[in-house]
């Protein structure tokens, strides 16, 4: 691609969970050791996808482990394959910025987990709201396509990291990606 959706010095607004971090291999382990919910990455679906073990969603389940488990879970989350090159190379360009929906509590383990990982920013933002696209920034790449919406209506140039519960049908204008590579062709 010659044509570049964003000029130098723009600044990338960047989620941690499912874009930087593989989220679903730990998710998937707690449920099974502490439910006995046999699930895979692929079988989560959407945010709202049933643990009837749990008496919930994986939503409920992720707060819980936020809440009560995060080094375990944050800390112990693998990095998604490329993450780290492709935005050390970005930085080259662009400013990269963590916005991610983590509760405050669990920053510290975030930022430890990043620099564990050799993975490179400028700023963490430590208060997200809801809505990423009211975040200073011009661009947003996320897993969730409602970030990514929130972002393309505030003018923002979005990029979804495609999930299986990820809908890029919701997010017309969206530049859907499949991995860091795609996304280092698309602003490297």
């Amino acid at each position: 691609m010659t044509d570049r959706p964003l000029p130098a010095g723009s600044t990338l607004l960047v989620d941690l969970d499912g874009v930087v971090a593989d989220n679903l291999p730990r998710l998937c382990t707690y449920l099974q050791d502490t439910y006995g919910h046999e699930a895979t990455p692929a079988d989560i679906d959407e945010w709202t996808y049933e643990v009837p073990e749990a008496d919930g969603h994986v939503g409920g389940v992720i707060a819980e482990l936020m809440a009560d488990h995060a080094a375990w879970y944050l800390g112990g989350m693998e990095p998604c394959p490329g993450a780290a090159d492709a935005l050390d190379r970005l930085r080259e360009r662009y400013r990269v910025e963590i916005a991610t929906h983590r509760i405050p509590e669990t920053h510290d383990v975030s930022k430890d987990w990043l620099a564990e990982h050799g993975i490179v920013y400028d700023a963490f933002h430590d208060e997200v709201p809801n809505d990423k696209g009211a975040l200073a920034g011009d661009a947003l790449i996320d897993d969730y396509h409602g970030n990514v919406g929130d972002a393309l209506s505030a003018g923002k140039t979005g990029v979804l990291m495609r999930q299986p519960y990820s809908d890029p049908t919701a997010v017309d204008g969206a530049h859907v990606v499949d991995s860091w590579a795609d996304v280092t062709r698309l602003l490297a």
